[in-house]
């Protein structure tokens, strides 16, 4: 993700340097972290177990500018970003909704997360305009429960449907003739999440508080349509599949429709 926001805000007209004691980017310069200082924004882009302590080292170096991450669990970071903030740094949060293999930034999703600096998430997404992102925002306590109900739940669904298809001895491939389109469907959602390194799938389950919860609701419903199906009740059933299909027609409580730049 450092090396796609990286070459996207150069192609924006910035000028972009990166500290990295592990290697080099090509094409950018590589300054010491100290140069964060003189800098007009810093993105922290590293992996999630990492974020806290380079967001620490970051921040008791006071910088001037924004200072922003862009990890995909905040709940290690909010005591962070609630003492900056209260010393007055410009700090705020982003969670790019794509993956470093997109070929453009056009059309993806973002949301840009309140850290207790109102002005600082406004400069966050001036930062990203221009670029045909849709941005949304939301305060950065709400920003896990949210990414865990969507963002894991997907991938908790992908790894389900996966597991359970090869307990089966069931293989997507050679199934011409043979596949449902809602299999097909099936196995275009899981099929990223499947490929994906299993470092970065599973601190998004393991790292984010709001996790447990959510494993516990998949439990409940489970159960729900299982004794739905059991009884066979075609009335509680279609009241069932009504609530389920409420989520195609409505934003979700307390959401705010993303702006679009």
């Amino acid at each position: 993700m450092g090396r796609l926001l990286a070459r996207a805000f150069r192609a924006a007209g910035h000028a972009v340097a990166v500290h990295d004691p592990g290697r080099r980017l090509a094409g950018f310069p590589s300054v010491p972290l100290a140069t964060a200082a003189e800098a007009d924004a810093v993105v922290v882009s590293v992996s999630l177990e990492a974020t806290p302590a380079v967001l620490a080292e970051l921040l008791a170096l006071s910088p001037p500018g924004l200072v922003l991450d862009v990890a995909s669990v905040k709940g290690p970071l909010l005591p962070l970003y609630a003492k900056a903030a209260r010393r007055g740094l410009r700090v705020a949060s982003a969670h790019p909704m794509f993956g470093p293999g997109v070929r453009s930034l056009a059309g993806q999703n973002l949301i840009v997360c309140n850290a207790g600096h109102e002005a600082a998430a406004r400069d966050v997404a001036r930062l990203f305009s221009g670029h045909g992102l849709k941005l949304a925002t939301m305060p950065i306590g709400a920003h896990d429960p949210w990414i865990a109900t969507t963002l894991g739940l997907a991938h908790l669904l992908s790894l389900l449907a996966g597991s359970v298809l090869a307990r089966g001895g069931v293989s997507a491939t050679g199934l011409d003739g043979l596949a449902s389109t809602s299999f097909r469907n099936l196995v275009l959602l899981a099929a990223p999440i499947l490929r994906q390194s299993p470092d970065l799938t599973l601190p998004i389950q393991a790292r984010n508080p709001a996790t447990p919860a959510l494993f516990d609701l998949l439990a409940e419903e489970l159960a729900t349509w299982r004794a739905l199906v059991a009884r066979n009740d075609l009335a509680a059933f279609e009241r069932k599949v009504g609530e389920a299909a409420s989520v195609l027609t409505s934003p979700g409580p307390g959401r705010r429709r993303p702006t679009r730049r």
